[in-house]
């Protein structure tokens, strides 16, 4: 026992303020260790400014607070994944220079330079946050300043050099005065040279320097009386006197008066710029407090980065539910680091067990950095969605707070700290407690540790402790405020997991921490014969139970592997189709190009010889020769048709043989080789009899069915008598017909076949005109100039809704009854714009 006078001595000591004085928010801060965390914040600002700001950063004190800095933490990641990030480098120190201009004091053109770099600066930045106000309007909101900075930063330029010079264009009396000055100065030393040619063999060397703004030669010292003079110094040896000449000295005195005029100029305009910008001192102010806010917002973004943060929105409940969490610390510090799903919540208590250097207190430490990190606008280390509430206040108790000065031992300073912790403890309190009660008797200490818990949980604060007793570890199983957490021990390596397994108590391993810490391996097995029977069972259920718990973990994650590995495996193959349907769609494209091409050039044959029809009516021969042309030219265009052959592609020996399909094959989803395309394509509609709406990716178009051939795959038997080759045929009428045959066609006669006809007969009005409608579209996209619609007679209603509709259409120049050759009053022929 201490004599009383060690006691009278050691209560002596002068207390230490930042022990006996730390508030309860200080004390969470050191058990947190925010300082250090705000120093990696600051080390990534660009400016002193930047760095003491973030340095001085602290949760927020309202909700709305928390919610305004994580908005616009999520506008500023946001903006940082496009690759624009804030134009921030470096904040100009100008506070000193702003505080004496508000008094009254004028700047320097130093300091007036200070004070431009800082206006464009701002100008810069409200530029950037302006051009995405309308996507980003909270860092639109916060980092813009007042646009009349803008006249200021401009009478700036004109004013002072890039060098931070006053510039001769500031007025003209300057400009005046600084080439007054210049030319006296010319004249003084051109006066000079020539004295120095004179007086040569008495100098110490060629040259003229200045003394006391007086321009001097320097003399020998025994040769001095020789030039005649003012003596303005001596060199440090004194063999060389400096003299300004007699000579020089009327033009000195001049230059003197001149390079006064300069500066009482030069004073006279950095007072009338100091006057125009102390006018703008408030603003200029709001300037500085948004450079340094985007500073350290700049930095913000540069933390997330380097610790894979994300901005979580502050809820308005007491709640908290981590996913993959990591200490911002360590993954700052550290290649890798176990992430881990944390939760905690009001009226409930978290206890966390397990071996020591298990990663219990980091742990601890991550749902209160959470908390003040969430509160500050800072980036956590977790994965989308975790919650964060509003807890007020976070109390914690973590480390030795040992007081000689306070005559506190470590144990009596945790009790310290508990007493406070539970007066101050409420609802939304978050309470933190690394080894609770411990360092006294294991007995008194686990019972005291259990009542602190059930109080804290009565009053509905959410709690989180460490702990080795075991009795902390039961309550979970008799009352349901307690839930158990544990963090791993591999006995194989003989290394801590750092994995938290939530629902299960752990193992303290304390013998195992002791061997792998260089405890012999005779003293760490006398200890395990020492145990009671009872403790050992325990220690191997919860070690069996902690083995369970990782093999069940192994197993989620091979899972969670092979379903990585099988989507990964998926989206090569999607990638490997996706390439083949490009490759084919150009294929097909290609080909459609081709046959367009061969269109277009025998459409212009045709035109060719209707005009020759038209301008040789006199010779009977030449009418004939041009009809004959225009029938070739008509047996061309129609199908069955040379130009149907070439891209037909009749089989090969080493290509499948196709033939006309039956009436059952043709149905939705069936495959159809179209004869003018030369390729096959899928059913996706059979809007009406004999027509086919096909298609195959972006490519879709309507054909007739008679376009259209199935491979022939079913049998060998099939009758020859069944395959027929797609044949122009008048619609309106029976059988296959031959093309057309033009004489003496009107001029604006046009040419029906199948591929320029629609068939709409025995649709509703409706279904006819969505059809007729889709038609227009196929005509004008394949560049052709007339189209056909087939609607017959009956009563008529169709036919006048087809031709209404053509007459409102805006693609449609002009609509009539077809020729009688043509089909007469049953179609309807159409030109396109």
């Amino acid at each position: 026992m201490p004599s009383r006078v060690a006691v009278t001595q050691r209560a002596r000591l002068p207390l230490q303020p930042s022990v006996c004085a730390m508030s309860s928010r200080e004390k969470t801060a050191a058990d947190l260790e925010w300082s250090l965390l705000l120093d990696r914040l600051a080390e990534r600002c660009t400016s002193s400014l930047g760095a003491s700001r973030a340095r001085s950063t602290q949760p927020a004190e309202t909700l709305e607070e928390a919610r305004e800095r994580n908005a616009m933490l999520r506008e500023a990641l946001d903006l940082a994944s496009r690759g624009d990030m804030l134009p921030v480098d470096g904040v100009t120190d100008i506070v000193e220079f702003i505080e004496r201009l508000s008094r009254g004091a004028d700047g320097t053109a130093n300091e007036l330079h200070a004070l431009r770099q800082l206006l464009r600066q701002a100008h810069t930045l409200r530029r950037f946050v302006g051009s995405h106000r309308e996507t980003h309007p909270k860092l639109a909101e916060s980092l813009s300043t007042d646009a009349s900075l803008d006249k200021l930063l401009a009478t700036l330029d004109f004013a002072i050099d890039p060098d931070g010079g006053l510039a001769d264009r500031a007025s003209t009396e300057l400009a005046q005065s600084r080439r007054r000055a210049a030319e006296m100065r010319q004249r003084v030393i051109a006066r000079l040279e020539e004295l120095i040619h004179k007086y040569r063999e008495v100098l110490q060397d060629g040259y003229y320097t200045v003394r006391d703004g007086r321009y001097v030669l320097p003399v020998r010292s025994d040769s001095h009386i020789r030039v005649p003079g003012i003596v303005l110094g001596s060199s440090a040896s004194g063999h060389t006197l400096f003299i300004e000449p007699g000579a020089v000295m009327s033009l000195g005195n001049q230059l003197k008066v001149a390079l006064a005029d300069v500066e009482r100029e030069e004073a006279r305009v950095l007072a009338e710029l100091s006057e125009r910008a102390r006018r703008e001192c408030d603003e200029i102010e709001r300037a500085i407090e948004v450079a340094i806010s985007a500073d350290v917002l700049l930095a913000t973004v540069r933390l997330a980065d380097a610790m894979k943060g994300i901005a979580v929105e502050v809820e308005d409940g007491p709640v908290l539910d981590l996913r993959a969490a990591r200490h911002p610390l360590l993954q700052l510090s550290m290649p890798t680091v176990v992430a881990n799903d944390l939760r905690a919540e009001c009226g409930k208590v978290l206890v966390i067990s397990g071996p020591n250097a298990g990663g219990k207190t980091v742990a601890l430490k991550c749902l209160g950095l959470a908390v003040w990190m969430a509160r500050a606008g800072l980036p956590l280390p977790v994965d989308e969605g975790s919650r964060v509430g509003w807890f007020e206040p976070v109390l914690s108790d973590v480390g030795d707070d040992q007081s000689l000065a306070r005559s506190l031992s470590t144990f009596s300073a945790h009790v310290t700290n508990l007493s406070r912790i539970i007066e101050q403890a409420g609802p939304r309190a978050l309470v933190l407690l690394d080894e609770l009660a411990g360092g006294t008797d294991p007995e008194e200490g686990s019972v005291l540790a259990a009542a602190v818990l059930e109080r804290l949980a009565s009053v509905g604060a959410a709690c989180a402790v460490t702990t080795h007793y075991e009795l902390l570890k039961t309550l979970a199983v008799r009352d349901t405020r307690f839930v158990n957490a544990s963090v791993g021990f591999d006995l194989a390596t003989m290394m801590p997991t750092f994995t938290v397994t939530m629902g299960v108590p752990g193992a303290s391993s304390a013998l195992a921490v002791a061997r792998r810490y260089g405890i012999p391996d005779t003293v760490v097995d006398r200890a395990r014969a020492l145990l009671p029977e009872h403790s050992v069972g325990r220690e191997d259920a919860l070690r069996r139970i902690q083995d369970e718990q990782i093999a069940a973990q192994l197993a989620r994650q091979a899972a969670e592997d092979e379903r990585k590995q099988v989507e990964k495996i998926r989206l090569e193959l999607e990638t490997q189709r996706n390439v083949l349907r490009a490759r084919e769609q150009e294929k097909i494209s290609r080909e459609a190009r081709e046959l367009m091409d061969q269109l277009r050039r025998a459409r212009e044959a045709l035109r060719e010889a209707e005009a020759r029809v038209k301008k040789k009516r006199a010779g009977d021969v030449d009418v004939r020769e041009s009809a004959r042309s225009i029938e070739r030219v008509a047996q061309q265009v129609a199908i069955g048709g040379p130009l149907a052959h070439v891209v037909a592609r009749k089989p090969t020996e080493d290509g499948p043989s196709r033939r006309p399909p039956r009436a059952d094959e043709l149905r939705v989803g069936a495959k159809v080789f179209v004869a003018r395309l030369g390729t096959t394509l899928e059913v996706l509609d059979i809007p009406a009899k004999g027509q086919l709406r096909v298609g195959r990716g972006p490519m879709k178009l309507y054909v007739d069915a008679s376009e259209v051939l199935v491979e022939d795959g079913a049998s060998e038997a099939s009758s020859s008598s069944e395959r027929r080759e797609p044949s122009l045929r008048r619609v309106g009428g029976e059988g296959p017909t031959p093309p057309p045959t033009v004489t003496n066609a009107p001029l604006d006669r046009a040419l029906r076949t199948d591929s320029n006809t629609v068939d709409v007969r025995g649709m509703r009005a409706d279904d006819a005109l969505s059809l007729v409608e889709a038609f227009i579209d196929r005509v004008y996209g394949a560049g052709d100039s007339v189209g056909f619609v087939l609607h017959g007679h009956g009563t008529g209603a169709l036919k006048a809704a087809v031709r209404a509709h053509l007459e409102r259409s805006p693609h449609v120049a002009k609509a009539r009854a077809a020729d009688g050759e043509d089909g007469g009053d049953a179609f309807t022929v159409f030109w396109v714009k």
